[in-house]
Parts: structure tokens; C-alpha cells; sequence
């Protein structure tokens, strides 16, 4: 893994600061010249200050693919934009839908180098396409004491917005999720009903989590068939990929070896957004953009991460598969040749206590970014040194050094180890950049208005 970086969300310094000339920004005279004149009018128009330039670039550059042969990594390998607004979220925990449209505007156009967002989104999509947008609810806020982390809906409606700035028709957009459960605990259902949302559809692959996660139709088996959940779509009989492991106690049945992939990603939609979240997880060491492909689109993703096989006596032990399902899972080729932009909602993160909100306040922060990618190999490096560099600072050990199995960890580690290994073994099999010279991460800040 590349070395902590302070800057990004976590702080700035003076030669941080200056390293944003490589963005193409003049530095002369004290002046810093970046923007063209049509952008800077546009944006003082919608937003009423003028944008900030570059605060940072690390040492890679990267370089446009003009034709991709997929769309992922795309045509920006290595490229990962991140946006911060200081005051894109309350001190209520409350996110600022104004500062979101700035940050998308402005994350968009730096990631294609276009002058107009509206450009910046065409440069993806085109009328006719039906794009799913892949939300992750799993953090919503179950208790009073906790600070719920999700895709937040001021993004999902921004993703909307310049979705159809780009001429994709509202019914020709689904927001989707794995579990229809979490979709509406989470509160998207009542999203759904914005102005914004008008035409747009909603969808999820399963009705909510079950132990087996066979079932190709995605129903809740205790309802009646005349009661299905018309949001629910199910699995691709056909399109499923085969790992030889499997959940302890189905070994007898082939059908968990498989995971198939959800009927969203391989008969409804041409082109996927993903909205990942910043976070921390007990298992994955870190949940982003891959793991919001590898699990989020596929069912039976248990035997990813098998809990309380006993060991010696009563001490338990927690096997972790994570390492090479994610990237098998997410390597599948509708996936390579669909998931088009990636989007890592970083505006509240959680650094401990991930992928869920269920510990107290203490494991979440304000970054008050978002991440523009179309390499979720370079995205997740990126996040996963935001996250351990925030750990230090609050005296956790990086998730690569949590685990029961691991000496001085807390007893409430379910898995031997924590592994983000998946990300590296992502970038091997050639999804994305993983190389820490080779990642072209920009770091831009946007004054408050």
C-alpha cells in the first residue's frame, strides 16, 4: 500500500498545495490560472464564488484510453478526483445539498477535462442508454447514538440530474440495491418521491439477506407467491461465476459454489453508476468500490467470510475468502463491460465499525469528500489510505493489522485477520491501477459559499 497520505480529507500541506500545478494549472505571479473562462462564469453563476483550484497531485499522471476495451477501468486508469467542501456537512450530520452539486460539478469536469459538467456527463452517456445506479444503504442509522453512512441521497439526485443533463431518459434510469429490505430501511423508497426522481425506477435483486442466498427469483420464501415484492427481480439463471468454496454444511449442493449475478446488471441496464461509501469493514478491511460490485450485484456472498469454526477448546475461527472473491466476483465481464463511473460518497466515512452504523458516533467522521473514478482499483487504494491515515490519528491499527487471530486486538474481532488484499489482486488481474506511482490522485477544495 502507498504511504499515509495527510492530505486528501484528513489535512494539507504547503507542498501538497503546491503540487497542484500538475493539474495544468499555471503558477505565475502569484496568480493560478486552471479554469477556462466558460467554466469560471458558469460556475459563479450556479454556485455565486469562484471555484478553488488544485490543493494537491500526487506523482502519477495519468493518461485518457480513447477507446477503452472496457469500461472498466475505463478511459481514466489511475485517475482518482477528489473533491472536498468544508461545509458540505452540518454539525447535525445533515449534508448540504448545494455543496453536493458543487462537488459533482466539479469532480466531473476535472475527471474528463471537460468545461461544462453537462459535457463531463456526456462524455459517459448518451440518450437511449438505461443506466442503473448502484446505491449502498447498509450503513443507514439503525439506533439514536449512531451516525448513519450511505450513498446519500443529495448525491443519488445529483447522479440523476447529470444523467439526464446527458439526454438518458428519467424511466431509462433504475436505482438499485441487493436487498429490498435495506432499501426502504434506509429510506431510498421515500427518495424516490423527490421532483428530481420523477419517471426514475427502483429495483433490488433480493428481498433481504438469508443464510442460504440461493434463491434465483431474489423472493422472501415465507410469502405466498400472490404476495411477491414487485421491486425484486432476482438473479440471471445463466450468468453466474464458480470459486471452489462454499458455505460449511452446503458442500452437497453445487449451487453454492456459484454466485449469480443480479438480472439488473445483465438484462436491464447497459451502463452502471456505482455509489460506494467510505468505510471501514471487519472482513474486507476496507468496503468501496469493489466490494460494492463483488457483493452488491451478486447472491451467495457468505461463503466470502465464514464466521465460528472452532479451533482449539473454545477459541473460534473466522476464514476469509474476501481476498479472491472480490476480484473474481467483480471480474465477471458484464460487470467490466458495464460499471462506467464510480462515484465513493465520502461526505460522512467510517474509519472503525464498518460496514454498518451500529457502534457509536466515535467510529465515524466528516471527510467531506467525493471520489470521481472510472478505476475502482486507483478509487480504492485511494480510500483504503484515507481510511487507515484517519485510524492513526485516532490510535487504531490499519485494517490490515486487525484480526482475532492477530496479538493486542480487541476481542471483538469476528475474523482472523482483516484483509484488503482484494484491491491488489483487483489491479493484477487488470481492472484497474493499483500502483501507488501510478495513481494520479487529485485533490481539489471548494470554499465554502
Amino acid at each position: 500500500m502507498g504511504s499515509p497520505n495527510p492530505g486528501g480529507c484528513c489535512g494539507m500541506t504547503r507542498r501538497g498545495f503546491l503540487a497542484g500545478a500538475g493539474l495544468g494549472a499555471v503558477l505565475g505571479g502569484g496568480i493560478v490560472a486552471g479554469f477556462s473562462p466558460s467554466f469560471r462564469s458558469w460556475w459563479q453563476e450556479q454556485f455565486g464564488h469562484s471555484p478553488s483550484e488544485p490543493l494537491n497531485s500526487s506523482t502519477g499522471r495519468s493518461r485518457e484510453v480513447a477507446k477503452p476495451q472496457y469500461a472498466m477501468p475505463g478511459p481514466f486508469p489511475g485517475r482518482v478526483i477528489e473533491v472536498h467542501h468544508p461545509g458540505s456537512v452540518d454539525t447535525d450530520h445533515a449534508i448540504r445539498p448545494e455543496a453536493v452539486q458543487a462537488m459533482m460539478a466539479r469532480g466531473m469536469t476535472e475527471l474528463t477535462g471537460a468545461d461544462h459538467p453537462q459535457e463531463a456527463w456526456r462524455r459517459f452517456f448518451d440518450p437511449g442508454d438505461v443506466v442503473g445506479i448502484k446505491v449502498n444503504p447498509v450503513g443507514y442509522k439503525r439506533k439514536k447514538d449512531v451516525v448513519g453512512s450511505i450513498s446519500s441521497p443529495a448525491v443519488v439526485v445529483e447522479v440523476v440530474e447529470g444523467l439526464k443533463s446527458a439526454g438518458v431518459n428519467a424511466r431509462d434510469i433504475i436505482i438499485f440495491e441487493r436487498y429490498a429490505n435495506e432499501f426502504r430501511e434506509a429510506g431510498y423508497d421515500k427518495m424516490m418521491t423527490v421532483r428530481a426522481l420523477d419517471g426514475v425506477r427502483w429495483y433490488a435483486s433480493g428481498s433481504g439477506f438469508d443464510n442460504g442466498q440461493l434463491r434465483i427469483d431474489g423472493q422472501d420464501t415465507r410469502l405466498h407467491r400472490l404476495n411477491r415484492d414487485n421491486h425484486v427481480v432476482g438473479y440471471d439463471p445463466d450468468v453466474f461465476v464458480h470459486m471452489g468454496f462454499a458455505t460449511p454444511g452446503y458442500e452437497d449442493d453445487e449451487r453454492c459454489f456459484r454466485s449469480h449475478l443480479s438480472v439488473i446488471v445483465t438484462r436491464m441496464v447497459n451502463k452502471l453508476v456505482t455509489i460506494p461509501v467510505l468505510k471501514d469493514h471487519r472482513s474486507a478491511g476496507v468496503t468501496l468500490a469493489l466490494k460494492n460490485l463483488s457483493h452488491g450485484l451478486n447472491n451467495n456472498v457468505a461463503r466470502s467470510h465464514i464466521g465460528s469454526i472452532y479451533r482449539l477448546g473454545n477459541e473460534r475461527s473466522g476464514p476469509n475468502q474476501c481476498n479472491t472473491f472480490i476480484p473474481t466476483a467483480a471480474g465477471q465481464d458484464p460487470i467490466r463491460q458495464k460499471a462506467t463511473l464510480h462515484i465513493l460518497d465520502g461526505l460522512i466515512g467510517v474509519y472503525e465499525g464498518g460496514p454498518g452504523c451500529w457502534n457509536p458516533t466515535w467510529g465515524t467522521w466528516h471527510c467531506q469528500s467525493l471520489f470521481f473514478a472510472t478505476d475502482p482499483v486507483a478509487m480504492d487504494h485511494v480510500g483504503w489510505d484515507i481510511i487507515d491515515s484517519k485510524r492513526r490519528q485516532e490510535g487504531w491499527q490499519p485494517v490490515a493489522q486487525m484480526g482475532q487471530l492477530l496479538p493486542g486486538n480487541q476481542k471483538d474481532e469476528q475474523f482472523d485477520r482483516r484483509q484488503p488484499e482484494h484491491i491488489i489482486l483487483a489491479g493484477t488481474i487488470g481492472l484497474g491501477v493499483f500502483d501507488a506511482h501510478h495513481i494520479d490522485h487529485r485533490r481539489l477544495a471548494l470554499a465554502p459559499s
